[in-house]
């Protein structure tokens, strides 16, 4: 009898663990574009589900594609990924989500690097769930104007394609508005027109602040030598840019965000439906100094906002 009963135990859960079909799980990740934050995400995602007992090539299946930056491409690897039926599918960034998201409306998607769901119509979706990247507008202001007491003008550069981007530029604009800031735009379609975008703003602002854009952050060395030669810091919604010459930004920690997406597949390929794992907001944020960034963009540090960093480069 008792035998009898283990057996019954064990048909039922064949039938209702989506894994049964397929023992070995599959996870699919897309990324727009390789940079140091999400390649970060990434690495973090995959050390995560090796913690939780899902390791490549042991007993996962793991398949990587990266758009290159290129939108067309993003929705090619959709199709590619769908088409190859994982039990998930990761996306890293709001285009490479939003190309994933218009090729299935089955398979559970689990999304990085998107800093408004809403904004991105990405809430509609019932396969979609995912963690932000936001980082709230009025903190970042209070920095800068902790730092820069007289800031009259702040220049923001970004994709004006990108939902995500256009979002966190409607909010600062509306919360500078009530800080007696002016902000002053500078759009983009593609990396190579950083250089000339950030040169138009010269004599324009007294500070750059940059929203989480890939197209955006993938030239930020060229922001950052204009920002050096004119004296404009360079504030961020992403901790990642002060590792690369940036001044000063509030942002989340990628590795540990890889490592939350991590979970929250590993409760999908456990049986949880899409709806026990909602979307999430970071736990936490950073925050990034350069010293040596400050210095070149003519910047003065007060001791005590060294002392509040997380991290002084």
């Amino acid at each position: 009898m008792k035998f009898f009963w283990r057996w019954c135990l064990l048909i039922s859960l064949a039938c209702t663990n989506p894994l049964s079909a397929n023992k070995t799980p599959h996870i699919a990740v897309g990324q727009i574009v390789e940079h140091s934050a999400l390649d970060k995400l990434r690495e973090g995602l995959k050390d995560g589900l090796s913690e939780l007992g899902y390791a490549e090539g042991q007993n996962l299946k793991w398949t990587y594609e990266n758009a290159q930056g290129n939108p067309a491409t993003a929705v090619q690897i959709g199709h590619k990924l769908v088409s190859l039926d994982p039990n998930v599918i990761v996306t890293l960034s709001t285009p490479m989500t939003q190309a994933v998201a218009t090729a299935t409306t089955k398979i559970p998607i689990v999304f990085g690097a998107v800093s408004d769901p809403k904004a991105a119509k990405l809430t509609s979706h019932k396969n979609v769930t995912g963690l932000t990247d936001v980082v709230p507008v009025d903190q970042q202001l209070q920095l800068i104007k902790q730092i820069l007491p007289n800031v009259k003008t702040i220049g923001l550069i970004y994709n004006s394609g990108e939902a995500n981007s256009q979002k966190q530029v409607q909010d600062i604009k509306s919360h500078a508005a009530e800080n007696h800031i002016s902000i002053v735009e500078a759009t983009v379609s593609k990396s190579s027109e950083v250089a000339a975008a950030t040169k138009s703003l010269v004599g324009k602002v007294d500070a750059f602040l940059l929203p989480t854009d890939n197209t955006v952050i993938t030239a930020l060395e060229s922001i950052v030598t204009i920002s050096n030669h004119n004296n404009i810091p360079i504030f961020g919604s992403d901790v990642d840019i002060v590792n690369r010459g940036a001044f000063a930004a509030y942002g989340v920690d990628w590795y540990e965000s890889g490592r939350s997406l991590a979970e929250m597949v590993s409760q999908l390929l456990q049986g949880k439906s899409l709806r026990q794992v909602p979307i999430q907001n970071p736990k936490a944020l950073l925050f990034y100094i350069n010293k040596s960034a400050a210095q070149k963009m003519g910047v003065r540090i007060d001791e005590d906002l060294l002392e509040k960093a997380d991290r002084v480069i």
